[in-house]
């Protein structure tokens, strides 16, 4: 069996790596719940690229598609302007649109958004296992908090011990890399 962390062959037998010490054995990662292996973990840099990818990938198609079916909606308008129904209603659209996209993809059979699957990353609860879409719903809206206090809750996947944001914390959740998973 091959280490994930370090490449070494092991016995088809071993529980963990002889030259890291890595659990193989995916019983071994039941019993002792999350890695400890920081390197286990998505961190903050693979997170925003994946991030800005899932952010082209439903961004383009809906500004597309509004550009096409609602033009009048795409005109920049003063502060002191009311804001039309056409306008609150594309908003309230691409709301929708953004909360299916991330919370069904992140608890679908892929458990990671397109970005996220392109960076190797999965989203999962401390058992390793998908999250049901209540959870996911709860952490896509939990972003937004984390976004408010200026973007704090983001940046904490850089000093939190299983790399974990704000909105993972409060949906527990973890962003794996997919190797950890096989």
């Amino acid at each position: 069996m091959k280490c994930v962390q370090c490449g070494k062959e092991n016995a088809p037998d071993a529980r963990f790596c002889v030259q890291c010490g890595a659990v193989l054995d995916p019983a071994v990662l039941e019993e002792a719940g999350p890695p400890e292996d920081r390197a286990a973990y998505g961190g903050f840099w693979v997170r925003v690229g994946a991030y800005l990818l899932d952010a082209v990938i439903i961004g383009v198609p809906q500004v597309a598609a509004q550009t096409l079916i609602s033009p009048e909606t795409m005109v920049a308008r003063g502060p002191d302007d009311p804001v039309p129904p056409a306008e609150a209603t594309w908003f309230l659209v691409n709301v929708v649109v953004a909360w299916l996209y991330w919370a069904g993809m992140h608890s679908s059979r892929y458990q990671a958004t397109l970005g996220k699957m392109v960076f190797g990353l999965r989203v999962v609860d401390f058992n390793g296992d998908r999250i049901t879409f209540l959870r996911a719903t709860g952490r896509h809206f939990a972003t937004i908090l984390s976004g408010l206090i200026l973007m704090i809750g983001y940046i904490m996947v850089a000093f939190t011990r299983r790399r974990q944001a704000l909105h993972d914390l409060i949906a527990n959740t973890l962003v794996v890399r997919k190797e950890w998973l096989r």
